[in-house]
Formats: C-alpha cells, structure tokens, sequence
C-alpha cells in the first residue's frame, strides 16, 4: 500500500485545461490507500453514524425509477452489511465521509487544493458534498443531475458510467434545473434510452476518475462489487451558475419572464447571484418539499440471497433522521 502523502493524481497540462470544461477520463491512484482497503471498510460500516449511512434498493429498468427503496441497515456488523453488499442488490451512500474521519477529510481537501491551483476554468474551488459509494454488483443509479459540479474517483470493481450535455433541453430543460436548485424537485429526472445516443460512455476501473461540466446529468450500472469516492466542489464560477439559476426560479419566474438567461458574464448575472445567496442566506427563500420517502420494511440481512429481509412494519430509516 502507498502511504496517504503518496496517494493523489498528477495530470498533464491538457487534462487541467479540460476539467470542467468537458466530460473528461482521467487517472489517480487513490485505490491504493489504505483507507479503502476492505478492512477499512468493515471497520468504517462498524463504526459509521447510522443518520449518516443511507442504503437503497432498485429496479432493473433505467426509465422506471418508481422501484428506488429505501432500506433499513438495522443493528449489523460491519462484515456482514459487506457480506449483504456483495451478493445483493443493494447501494449504501455513506455521507460526509470528509467530516466521518479526519484523513478523509485531509484527502478530499488535498485533492480539492491541487485542482484550484492548476485548473484555469475554476476559481476557489472548495469541497463541498463528498460520499462514498459501496454498492452490489448489477445495481444502477437512475439518471440525474446534481447542483454543484462533482467528479466520480472509482476504487473498486467495474461500473459503466452514462454522461449527457449539460445545458440542453433535450435531456435536462431549465426549468428542472432551476426546480432543483430551488429544491422543489428531486435529483432524479425522467429518462428515455433514446437520450445514450447523444451520452459519452466510459467502462470505470479502479484508478479512474470521470469529471464533467456542471448540469450533466449521468446514471451508473455496476458490473460487479463496486467502491467509489464521489465528491463534489463549490468554485466562484459554480456558485455564479447556481446563483442565476436560484435567481430564475424565485425571482423572475415569479413575475412572469419566461425566457430566463442562464449566461453568467456581465452586471446582471451579478446581481442575480448576489441577489439571490443574500436571500438565500437571509432564510427568506421558500424551498419547495422534495418527495423521497424513507419509509421501509426492508431491511439489510446477510442471511438472505437477495442480502435484504422483511420486518414486520414498514417504519423510518435511521438515515431520515439526519436533518433532525
């Protein structure tokens, strides 16, 4: 194993003028720390903070995302949620890995530094949203888009990976872009296959990372056991874009313009930005309610074939209560 000062990404000249302009393959070596090892893990699902640990089940049809279930990890041993993983369909997104453990934290952070240093497209960029994702082989990910710009490090396994243009109606209109911002829709967006002619497609292995513009949308299908880091960043330019958008939504939209501009460059963007984080920050923007549910009777079992068991009643998974 590498020691964590050895472990990182050294890209050429090309690959920085490229990140976050283009959807973009490119190569790191995090896989290698020992803070993915598979004792690492086990010892991570022992001692994870359950609000923290989000876990899902999911159908096979990419257009249907009515099959996306929440599940219980109840009172299991780090090994056996693993053992659960490996030979079911199941997804855990273990949240706020950077704050979980310090040297994840140091890790994402150091990572996050190196891109602002020697990206020219991206300004401040600091770490914003970062998880780690363990899941089944077989399992997907239905299509969606996230707010802030994030990149995808793969550790483990095989996962093909679908991205789509940012910023085009076909596949994404603004007004769910500017819904989501505004937190009256959910991540997850309507899906036709029709829409991977027009996608870049990459078969993920271990020591790869894929980053995209902000606005991609992307889905996941496993092809066995996988592990990956995603993280996300928040940059003087992604915070202008979120701003426009957010000043869209609450503000134009409410009085009627429907041909918002999303351009960033110039004296309204501006305003538009400012506008909205001061009343974002004000607490004076009414966001709207998403409709996930965290409801379940499921629950992990690594007795079961399938790795997930029935309870007797459907209740709250402990993760619903992490804003509470």
């Amino acid at each position: 194993m590498n020691s964590l000062n050895q472990i990182g990404f050294s890209w050429n000249d090309d690959e920085y003028e490229s990140f976050s302009r283009e959807i973009t393959l490119l190569k790191h070596n995090y896989h290698e720390s020992e803070l993915f090892s598979d004792e690492a893990i086990i010892d991570l699902l022992d001692n994870y903070p359950r609000k923290w640990l989000q876990c899902y089940t999911m159908g096979f049809n990419p257009e249907d995302h009515s099959e996306w279930t929440t599940v219980h990890i109840a009172e299991r041993s780090g090994k056996e949620i693993l053992e659960a993983l490996k030979k079911g369909r199941i997804w855990i997104n273990a949240i706020n890995i950077d704050q979980y453990k310090k040297e994840y934290g140091d890790l994402i952070r150091k990572m996050y530094h190196q891109i602002d240093e020697k990206c020219s497209a991206i300004t401040k960029a600091k770490p914003g949203f970062n998880a780690l994702l363990i899941s089944s082989p077989d399992i997907q990910v239905y299509y969606h888009l996230d707010p802030d710009p994030n990149m995808l490090w793969h550790l483990k396994g095989t996962k093909k990976v679908w991205v789509y243009p940012a910023c085009d109606d076909r596949f994404t209109p603004q007004q769910y872009v500017e819904e989501i911002i505004g937190e009256e829709r959910h991540e997850s967006l309507p899906y036709k296959k029709w829409f991977d002619e027009y996608a870049q497609c990459y078969e993920l292995k271990p020591g790869e990372v894929v980053s995209w513009p902000q606005h991609s949308p992307h889905r996941v299908e496993n092809k066995d056991f996988n592990i990956s880091l995603t993280t996300s960043y928040r940059s003087k330019e992604s915070r202008r874009l979120n701003g426009v958008h957010g000043a869209n939504h609450y503000l134009l939209k409410k009085v009627g313009i429907k041909n918002r501009s999303v351009k960033t460059d110039g004296l309204i963007p501006i305003v538009k930005d400012f506008s909205y984080h001061v009343l974002s920050k004000l607490k004076l923007l009414k966001t709207g309610k998403r409709t996930a549910s965290y409801v379940s009777d499921l629950q992990v079992d690594h007795n079961s074939d399938t790795g997930m068991s029935r309870m007797d009643k459907p209740s709250r998974t402990a993760f619903s209560f992490v804003d509470e």
